[in-house]
């Protein structure tokens, strides 16, 4: 193999890879479905567990929320989601922040992966349904409850 030809292997190899990238990220982009917080749910600060379950009621996924983040003006939780004997994944997060104007700001998000696609969902936290989703075509979902979004 000449000289050239090791100098170009690479740099195509490199240029196949993000345009791989480019047309997936281009053709799978969720978008995120925003909702407002539910006014039932008063304290995020104190929800422990959350469950996504599917439209027979059966949970898919659950986690527990755990401290991931505190300062004064900020709290942080996480939940990793997971389900038994199944891809199914998640993520859920708790954000509670108060801005310089006193004004708190609650947010539930919810990212999920490899569930059934194009299917409903509902969101549980302690119990308590708040929410519900459709996955796309890959089986994902973006979802943010938030006060904000009922300004």
């Amino acid at each position: 193999m000449s000289y050239k030809e090791k100098r170009v292997i690479p740099i195509l190899g490199m240029f196949l890879v993000l345009l791989y990238a480019t047309i997936n990220v281009a053709k799978g982009d969720t978008d995120e479905i925003k909702q407002p917080l539910p006014s039932s749910l008063t304290d995020l600060a104190a929800v422990k567990v959350i469950e996504i379950s599917d439209a027979n009621g059966q949970t898919i996924l659950k986690g527990n929320f755990v401290e991931s983040g505190n300062d004064l003006n900020e709290v942080e939780r996480t939940a990793m989601l997971a389900g038994n004997g199944s891809n199914a994944r998640g993520k859920a997060s708790i954000e509670i922040s108060t801005n310089k104007n006193g004004f708190t700001e609650k947010e539930l998000e919810v990212e999920t992966y490899n569930l059934a696609a194009r299917s409903v969902f509902k969101v549980t936290v302690d119990g308590q349904e708040v929410a519900s989703f459709t996955t796309d075509h890959t089986g994902k979902a973006e979802l943010e409850l938030s006060n904000e979004h009922t300004k």
